[in-house]
């Protein structure tokens, strides 16, 4: 399909870009420490049985790929050269990644994953003169201002921009428009296809379903017979048929929460408690960074097996946990750790511990949360307690809308948080180390 006819079909749909970026470890490290650019990396730790997480393109030129186990691919090729994983690095580069389109070219970004995002440039693109300009230019930008490379999908709808960004990779731009599926997806083995994993594989190739072609052709009260509900979205992608809605808020947690395993397990209440104020403190930590504040608490935890037992499947639980709603949300450590500390002990039953967790759900953005009134609140005299400034903004929020009328320190926390992707921020551990709270505890 020529420039104009991608034009002319773009005219009257959604725009949507699938930005994928190319080996994202292995290339934040070499972008990092340009003297390994002509290395075989892989990002695994360096012994032999370390799983292989990333591979850069010189190494898959090997046949080198993620999953393998290191001595495999060192079997493969004896100059393989490994390299730790670098969660921080990885972050920042995300980071950067993210804040280039936001701040360049669209602020409709939904992230998909650390190294993934949908950019909505259905109102961008013309400014460019072809949706291909655009890409081009992203491109461009990106590795301007971090120097890695990144892959563009382009369609309609995200499932087409999704599966037709690997088409042209490294460093590439692809097309996969609605009237392209018969010809271009189609074909594709099952396996192939997005959310389609190894279990879902099995059961449409057992039964004889084994191109999208073939589930796209499938009668569908069969395709949700077999797969649930996952088959009735499935069978819509096959046939073209997907979500075009960029969704920025999808960038938020939906909760935040840390847990650790022990090294040993603990009936210890010192030091259970103790743990629990890490956890509480992590947590808040988190939710500050992103201006966001939480209606629930719950807590987590696993006890030692019992070995001396026979093993019972339906009778056991893996985790058992409990949780306690608040009359108002918070990311204050104090009140956290006291709502924790309460669901532990009516959830404890004295047995040693193995996990233990905390985790703040119901989150909401603290820049624009709403107080609720109270009688208090009211002055009967007046028709709200509040100052003639608080009064200006309110009726002005009511005429223009409250997104285009706030105060000045809620303007300075919408620059601050980085809307691109609040999942991913530096200084951002998910993990409280063992070694971390035993060296706490011994001081």
């Amino acid at each position: 399909m020529n420039v104009e006819s991608i034009s002319k079909t773009m005219k009257n749909n959604r725009v949507i870009f699938l930005l994928d970026m190319d080996a994202f470890y292995a290339s934040c490290h070499i972008a990092d420490d340009p003297s390994l650019k002509d290395k075989i990396l892989v990002v695994s730790s360096p012994n032999r049985r370390s799983i292989i997480t990333t591979a850069s393109y010189k190494a898959r030129a090997f046949g080198i790929k993620a999953g393998m186990p290191l001595f495999k691919a060192q079997e493969l090729c004896k100059d393989v050269y490994p390299v730790h994983s670098n969660f921080p690095l990885y972050i920042k580069f995300s980071q950067k990644v993210f804040e280039v389109i936001s701040k360049n070219f669209s602020e409709k970004i939904e992230v998909a994953s650390i190294d993934e995002c949908y950019i909505d440039v259905t109102h961008v693109w013309k400014k460019f003169g072809s949706v291909k300009k655009l890409a081009d230019k992203i491109r461009e930008k990106v590795f301007e201002e971090t120097r890695l490379t990144c892959s563009i999908g382009i369609s309609t709808i995200k499932f087409l921009a999704k599966s037709c960004v690997d088409f042209n990779k490294p460093n590439g731009v692809s097309f996969l428009l609605p009237d392209e599926i018969e010809e271009k997806l189609w074909p594709l083995e099952i396996k192939e296809m997005y959310m389609v994993g190894e279990a879902t594989e099995k059961i449409l190739l057992e039964n004889n379903i084994k191109t999208i072609g073939d589930l796209a052709h499938s009668d569908l009260q069969l395709v949700i017979d077999l797969l649930g509900k996952r088959g009735y979205t499935l069978w819509h992608w096959a046939n073209g048929i997907g979500d075009d809605d960029v969704q920025e808020e999808s960038n938020e947690l939906k909760s935040i929460g840390n847990e650790f395993t022990l090294n040993y397990t603990t009936s210890n209440v010192a030091e259970i408690e103790e743990m629990l104020y890490e956890l509480s403190l992590k947590i808040s930590a988190r939710a500050k960074m992103r201006f966001l504040k939480g209606k629930t608490v719950s807590v987590i935890l696993k006890y030692e097996n019992d070995k001396s037992e026979a093993f019972n499947l339906k009778e056991r639980k893996k985790h058992a946990t409990k949780q306690e709603a608040l009359s108002s949300p918070t990311n204050d450590c104090e009140v956290i750790y006291s709502i924790a500390k309460e669901c532990f002990f009516e959830l404890w039953n004295g047995t040693p511990i193995l996990l233990l967790g905390v985790r703040l759900t119901k989150l909401i953005d603290e820049i624009n949360i709403k107080k609720q009134l109270s009688f208090d609140d009211i002055d009967l005299n007046d028709r709200l307690n509040l100052n003639d400034v608080e009064n200006i903004i309110y009726d002005m929020q009511l005429k223009f809308g409250e997104k285009n009328i706030f105060t000045g320190d809620k303007l300075i926390k919408y620059n601050d948080k980085n809307k691109g992707q609040s999942k991913y921020l530096k200084n951002d551990s998910v993990h409280i180390s063992n070694q971390e709270i035993i060296d706490k505890w011994k001081k």
